[in-house]
């Protein structure tokens, strides 16, 4: 199938009440979005852990494992995205990290409320952001969910190769994975690692140098880990000429899943790019 993300194409979202960013993202980043796209897949229960799953028409050993940001699969377009890479002959799964464990018990319908910047603000300044970061590291809880929980059950539905996908927050578990020979290749669009690395208290260039994959990674303005950047000359070393450090003009951080594409043709065009460029990857990576 044709990847459609034309202004038009798509399910529209609602509007933003305050169109600001998370307090947690960088100035300008997209807000929050919510849409009433009605989704294709299903929500399953894979040990302890909840997870959108969309499988493609035909029987399929290639397999994507998608990291959402930190609002979580239920929001933006994870689901979309999600059945979208279906449609183009992949099994996809995007975990829920977030069930008993969010950043927000404020969490507004879209964009950002009063009342979550403020529970923003006192997180920030109590460490209770830090300390809930901590809680999704790789080593205590992350591995175990996605290595040990849910890339056994994808087996079990006949994966046998895995790409792994994040955006913001999630560019984190995605670049965790690329280190694991299960996967084939990983990709991130305006990563955070290096934000959530500093909640953790590792080094973000450390997780770059540890790859043993081919790795994409699309950044914005906004973004720390941009083309030229110490994070490309460190996945570099680690996998010589299987590195692509892309610049996203004109849009900001998060747009990949936050940005309203409806009334916004240059959007639409750059998630539809992201999702054509991934798939290229994902397909070169799996034969």
């Amino acid at each position: 199938g044709t990847l459609d993300f034309r202004p038009g194409s798509m399910v529209g979202s609602a509007q933003a009440p305050l169109n600001t960013p998370p307090p947690c993202c960088p100035a300008g980043a997209e807000p929050r979005l919510i849409t009433d796209y009605a989704p294709r897949g299903e929500m399953v229960q894979v040990g302890d852990l909840p997870a959108y799953v969309a499988h493609p028409a035909g029987t399929t050993t290639r397999a994507v494992v998608m990291f959402s940001d930190m609002f979580g699969v239920h929001t933006g377009r994870h689901k979309e995205l999600c059945d979208q890479l279906a449609d183009q002959g992949f099994f996809v799964a995007c975990p829920d990290f977030f069930v008993g464990n969010s950043y927000l018990k404020n969490n507004p319908a879209s964009g950002t409320s009063a009342c979550c910047v403020l529970e923003f603000i006192c997180k920030i300044l109590t460490g209770a952001m830090k300390k809930k970061t901590r809680s999704h590291a790789w080593d205590l809880s992350m591995r175990h969910k996605v290595m040990e929980t849910l890339l056994p059950w994808m087996k079990q539905q006949g994966a046998q190769q895995f790409a792994s996908l994040g955006f913001c927050w999630g560019g984190y578990g995605a670049m965790k994975c690329g280190a694991s020979p299960d996967f084939r290749c990983c990709a991130t669009f305006h990563p955070s690692v290096d934000g959530f690395c500093k909640g953790t208290g590792e080094d973000d260039l450390q997780i770059c140098r540890e790859l043993k994959c081919p790795v994409m990674v699309v950044a914005t303005k906004q973004d720390a880990w941009k083309p030229g950047s110490a994070a490309e000359v460190a996945c570099q070393e680690a996998v010589p000429g299987q590195v692509q450090f892309r610049f996203q003009e004109g849009l900001n951080h998060g747009y990949m899943t936050r940005a309203e594409v409806r009334n916004n043709p240059a959007a639409a065009d750059g998630v539809r790019r992201g999702l054509e460029e991934f798939v290229q990857l994902a397909r070169h990576s799996m034969p």
